[in-house]
């Protein structure tokens, strides 16, 4: 019998995906109906009760058979993260769309996201499988700092209300906005995160933000080189000061990243000021495109 694309048959060869780290945790494909309600009960306590979006057991059961990948992150057998998504062909190459990754709250600290992930591309590569694709939340720091300065992702497109209402409190309400990004899998994962970069170099680049601050450079319609574009460094002060700050900020970066893309910018690198909380992507005009 032939398991061409059956990414759960094997493990990747490089066992530090799967011996425990530091914290005990190991990672091993989910593949029982035991392990498939453990990753439904992981979806309800990282989204909440009310999240609409929930793959249930039996989709995460049937996925296996037809090119799904499911990954689990345990310790002491307690389920802590998943990752999970489907291979299936987009203009006629077979690639994967990476559609949950979810860790526990009391393990967020601990480098489960970017283990889950580094596992999901070397199996991908593996099976001959090498373009994969997920999304992202744009207003989401520690998610951009782990999409792109981590795992080196092309971000290929800003997405409006991608998912519609899904009854999570971690969507704060907001429009589900998304980045969508495209990951080669035959990428070597980065033993350390891509070093920020210093934004001495790009303090005369104008700076895209609904908060501007004294001394930042204003946007004045022209098409520099490079520009920062600014999302919370803080999320949860943020949602603190309501929904109509954080409506605010998204409405901001729907328009800023629409016009970047629009004029030919591409995202190089996420820049967090831990000091003055704030955050910034770094977009560079792309050469060549054609933008006015």
């Amino acid at each position: 019998m032939s398991h061409a694309h059956d990414l759960s048959v094997t493990l990747p060869a490089d066992p530090s995906f799967t011996e425990p780290d530091a914290h005990g945790v190991h990672l091993r494909p989910l593949v029982s109906m035991a392990d498939y309600h453990a990753c439904v009960a992981l979806q309800t306590a990282v989204w909440g009760s009310e999240f609409s979006d929930i793959v249930p057991a039996s989709i995460l059961q049937v996925s296996s058979h037809v090119g799904g990948l499911l990954v689990g992150a345990l310790a002491d057998d307690q389920l802590l993260g998943f990752v999970f998504g489907l291979t299936g062909v987009r203009n006629d190459e077979i690639v994967h769309w990476s559609h949950m990754l979810g860790v526990r709250s009391d393990a967020r600290e601990m480098g489960i996201g970017r283990r889950l992930k580094e596992y999901q591309r070397a199996a991908l590569a593996r099976h001959g499988v090498k373009r994969e694709f997920w999304t992202f939340d744009p207003l989401q720091a520690k998610n951009a700092h782990l999409n792109v300065n981590r795992l080196g992702v092309r971000v290929i497109d800003y997405v409006v209300d991608m998912y519609g209402s899904m009854g999570s409190p971690l969507h704060f309400g907001v429009a589900t906005d998304r980045l969508i990004v495209e990951c080669a899998t035959d990428a070597r994962p980065r033993p350390t995160p891509m070093s920020s970069p210093a934004l001495e170099p790009l303090t005369r680049s104008p700076i895209l933000t609904p908060e501007p601050h004294a001394g930042d450079v204003i946007f004045q319609g022209e098409s520099p080189a490079a520009v920062l574009l600014e999302i919370p460094g803080d999320m949860d002060a943020v949602t603190a000061q309501g929904p109509e700050t954080l409506n605010r900020w998204r409405q901001a970066t729907r328009t800023h990243f629409q016009w970047a893309f629009l004029h030919g910018y591409r995202v190089t690198a996420l820049h967090r000021d831990r000091l003055a909380s704030r955050a910034f992507y770094v977009l560079r005009r792309e050469p060549h495109t054609g933008a006015k």
